[in-house]
């Protein structure tokens, strides 16, 4: 077998058996290996590792092989993701227009893209919204239909109160206190939120699995 190995292969063979090790001295040599072949990996070259992270004259082609193996198969089935130009956060992507728009086409332009004015599941939600938008004002997805009726999401969901919110209109927006509301017409610069890439197929793998066992049963 050729000598040449690639160097993300080495690098995954040098940190794996401080995973697979029994003892602390197994331990600490693999976080050694893994440091010493990070900075001084031999161009074109095999890794030749020994003992204690010391230099030896063979090398472990099999060895490379099967533990390059079982790295991969520890990597996660999902990969968080989001679109250029979003932010992701807790498992939702979010977008910070630059444009101002009213209401009702701020929500009009997430929608093409996929998402939805932002909603807000969690007070670390809120927090992260307010330190990215910067001085702008932003619209989310909290509304009236009309005067006097409950706030709601545009999920569907209903507001619980989680936050205080200023003024008197029928849509609301984020401000540099916190959420307020106004008139649906002002324009004004917008939040659009989605799940990301893991969240969405985690929720599509669970709902084929429910719907799966539904019809079994």
């Amino acid at each position: 077998m050729s000598q040449n190995c690639h160097p993300s292969v080495l690098l995954q063979a040098a940190v794996l058996p401080s995973e697979l090790g029994t003892g602390h001295q197994s331990r600490e040599t693999g976080v050694k290996v893994a440091l010493w072949s990070l900075s001084s990996f031999p161009s074109g070259g095999c890794l030749h590792l020994g003992e204690r992270g010391r230099e030896r004259s063979s090398t472990y082609p099999y060895v490379a092989l099967s533990i390059s193996v079982l790295v991969l198969k520890a990597q996660p089935q999902f990969m968080a993701w989001c679109p250029d130009g979003w932010i992701g956060y807790r498992g939702k992507c979010y977008y910070f227009s630059e444009a101002e728009n009213n209401w009702n086409n701020s929500q009009r332009h997430c929608f093409e893209l996929g998402a939805s004015l932002a909603v807000i599941d969690s007070d670390q939600d809120l927090a992260f919204m307010m330190r990215y938008k910067g001085i702008s004002e932003h619209w989310i997805g909290l509304w009236k239909e009309q005067a006097r009726q409950t706030w709601k999401w545009v999920n569907g969901s209903d507001f619980n109160s989680s936050f205080p919110m200023g003024g008197g209109g029928d849509c609301a927006y984020l401000n540099d206190k916190g959420v307020s509301s106004s008139r649906c017409i002002t324009g004004r610069n917008w939040v659009c939120s989605k799940p990301d890439a893991y969240t969405s197929q985690k929720n599509a793998t669970q709902c084929q699995e429910l719907k799966s066992f539904t019809m079994g049963y």
